[in-house]
């Protein structure tokens, strides 16, 4: 059965908008809920954030909601805005899949995948320790810093500038303890003496006081009021770096993280945000040391496909041999696209056993081999899902 994945803010809004009238069910508890007040959220996701309204006491915040319409069967993937507002949930993903009556209008039946291969991931922490920062490190360093800034600045942050680390040259005594906590660190504002202590941010109140004191001294000298030092992980949730965000204003220059940190545009889309970004960032890494490319299969279905393109699931038949691969492992595989073909680079993301020993494998897909296959795959996928739920 194909599931279709559904991501863009307008798609996922007028579906709960049109479920606010039905009973969801919590899919890990089974606990019964009915969903209010839908909006769609003005932050750097462009989130929407639903209400949950449930008879009885909460047993645990809910991760998928459930419910069956006439055609089809409908998941809200969610998870919390606020840590201290139980009822206040994000969707960020929401998969529809058609029942039997109705799986003759699941169109991704007909679309193949070509010349799938996968790479052994390269062991990052140990090419970084032993190389430092090698040209190919330099070079995605130097994009990725300007890519942050140019997207911070735009939604309403005022960067100084944005810096990438790796905690194998932590010299000082801040970022040893971070990378002992493998926590993020947020200084709100130097000049007030304002850190952020919640979401298991890491609390100066560890370090000593005459460091802290110097430390914020150095901050105010280079006119830095605010830093939010964020950390990133490469396969195996091994701690590899930081992105270090600067700005020359208290909480990033953003009204919202001033006046409303806890809010439904403060640090919590802005944390979700970064750690998408790391994910990428990690695997343009990977990607750049990857080696022995090896063939899985000449061509294979898709299974299914998400609405941004990013996501694509495929079922691989009896006796193809992924045995091993590690989940993370960098892949390429062929797409046709008004008939012409297409090169697509992503990461293994999910490998589970499927109907008569074939294997299903999700992928996260990253790049293209052409300037346009990303945008293209995009439309692409939400005209077809856009065809198999109307």
């Amino acid at each position: 059965m194909k599931k279709y994945r559904l991501t863009d803010q307008r798609t996922l809004l007028g579906i709960v908008s049109k479920l606010t009238t039905t009973v969801l069910q919590d899919l890990d508890t089974n606990q019964k809920f009915t969903l209010t007040n839908p909006v769609a959220v003005n932050d750097i996701l462009k989130s929407v954030h639903i209400t949950i309204e449930t008879t009885e006491p909460m047993v645990s915040k809910p991760k998928s909601l459930v419910c069956v319409l006439k055609e089809n069967r409908v998941e809200l993937r969610v998870k919390p805005v606020n840590p201290y507002q139980d009822d206040l949930l994000q969707v960020y993903e929401i998969l529809i899949e058609p029942l039997e009556r109705s799986a003759k209008r699941a169109a991704i039946e007909d679309i193949s995948a070509y010349d799938l291969k996968m790479a052994q991931t390269a062991d990052l922490g140990t090419v970084i320790s032993i190389y430092g920062k090698t040209s190919i490190i330099n070079q995605t360093l130097n994009q990725w810093q300007i890519h942050l800034e140019q997207v911070l600045t735009n939604f309403g942050y005022f960067i100084k500038k944005v810096q990438i680390g790796f905690y194998y040259a932590a010299d000082t005594q801040l970022m040893e303890a971070l990378a002992t906590s493998k926590a993020p660190y947020y200084v709100r504002d130097a000049n007030r003496r304002i850190f952020y202590t919640d979401r298991g941010f890491y609390s100066p109140k560890k370090l000593s006081e005459i460091y802290v004191r110097s430390y914020l001294d150095s901050l105010l000298l280079s006119n830095t009021k605010s830093t939010l030092i964020f950390p990133f992980f490469a396969n195996g949730k091994v701690l590899l770096g930081y992105f270090e965000i600067i700005s020359n204003l208290p909480d990033l220059g953003n009204p919202v993280l001033q006046s409303n940190i806890e809010g439904p545009e403060g640090i919590g889309p802005l944390l979700n945000f970064l750690d998408q970004k790391a994910e990428e960032f990690v695997f343009q890494l990977e990607f750049a040391y990857a080696k022995d490319w090896e063939t899985i299969i000449r061509t294979t279905p898709v299974r299914d496909i998400s609405q941004d393109g990013r996501g694509i699931g495929m079922t691989l038949p009896k006796g193809t041999n992924i045995d091993g691969r590690p989940i993370g492992s960098p892949v390429s595989f062929q797409l046709k696209i008004n008939s012409s073909p297409y090169t697509f680079f992503g990461s293994l993301r999910s490998l589970k056993k499927g109907d008569n020993d074939t294997t299903n494998i999700g992928l996260q897909i990253f790049q293209c081999d052409k300037s346009e296959g990303m945008s293209l795959l995009s439309t692409y996928a939400s005209n077809l899902i856009g065809e198999a739920v109307s």
